[in-house]
């Protein structure tokens, strides 16, 4: 065994070790699992030169194919999983959004044009608003996906040798569309500032949020009836 297959070997072996001890001892699949997982370990750990290899092989497999499998464990939150979620809305969001696109209100080719919203101003007060609300949900999504990384980092440190893991590259997808709409959304290099997690951006747009919904309430205000007659007749308005 070559020096970095020992290496890989003993990283597999402490993600086998992980993995028994999330396992549930009130669960009998989740504590059978654990029984055969720990007793390979051993196995594997004490085994004489002759018996090595095959020992460690054997044990290597069981392991990653727990792995590979381990949206199945007997767990109530199987590593990676947080990433799920996030990745589909981060995909989602990642698609090109033309103006009208984030609700889909129109189809395609009929979305108001720029003379529709001159003659019916509330259209282009809510362009602006799917705007900004586009801009808000992408900001809490990329939050969502830094703090699924924090909260995966174990497993994420334990399985960081284990090549062609789909879950695992879809987490770098996550990661790289994360830093793609933070660009998107203006921010230069797509890192938060020292000790933020983002949250400081999105209380920002959140705040640019509020001021188009005020200012869409306040244009919605002066079409009520009582408003638009005491404006016409030059009262208070």
């Amino acid at each position: 065994m070559t020096p970095e297959d020992a290496e890989s070997f003993e990283r597999t072996l402490e993600l086998g070790k992980e993995i028994a001890a999330s396992l549930p001892d009130h669960d009998v699949l989740g504590r059978w699992m654990a029984h055969h997982i720990g007793d390979l370990i051993i196995r594997a750990e004490t085994a004489s030169e002759a018996e090595a290899d095959d020992v460690r092989r054997e044990t290597a497999t069981a392991v990653l194919a727990l792995w590979n499998h381990r949206a199945a464990l007997p767990i109530s939150r199987p590593p990676l999983d947080t990433f799920e979620p996030v990745f589909t809305a981060l995909e989602r969001l990642s698609e090109p959004q033309d103006p009208w696109d984030f609700y889909r209100m129109f189809q395609r080719g009929s979305e108001p044009s720029e003379d529709d919203m001159a003659a019916a101003p509330l259209l282009r007060i809510a362009l602006n608003l799917e705007e900004i609300v586009r801009r808000v949900v992408r900001t809490i999504v990329t939050v969502a996906a830094r703090e699924a990384a924090d909260s995966e980092a174990k497993w994420l440190r334990l399985s960081d040798h284990v090549e062609d893991d789909e879950q695992r590259a879809a987490r770098d997808a996550i990661l790289e569309l994360a830093r793609t709409l933070e660009t998107y959304a203006g921010d230069a290099d797509g890192q938060p500032a020292a000790g933020d997690t983002g949250l400081s951006k999105l209380i920002n747009d959140l705040l640019r949020a509020e001021a188009q919904l005020a200012e869409a309430r306040g244009a919605l205000e002066d079409r009520l009836p009582g408003n638009r007659s005491e404006s016409e007749s030059g009262g208070p308005v």
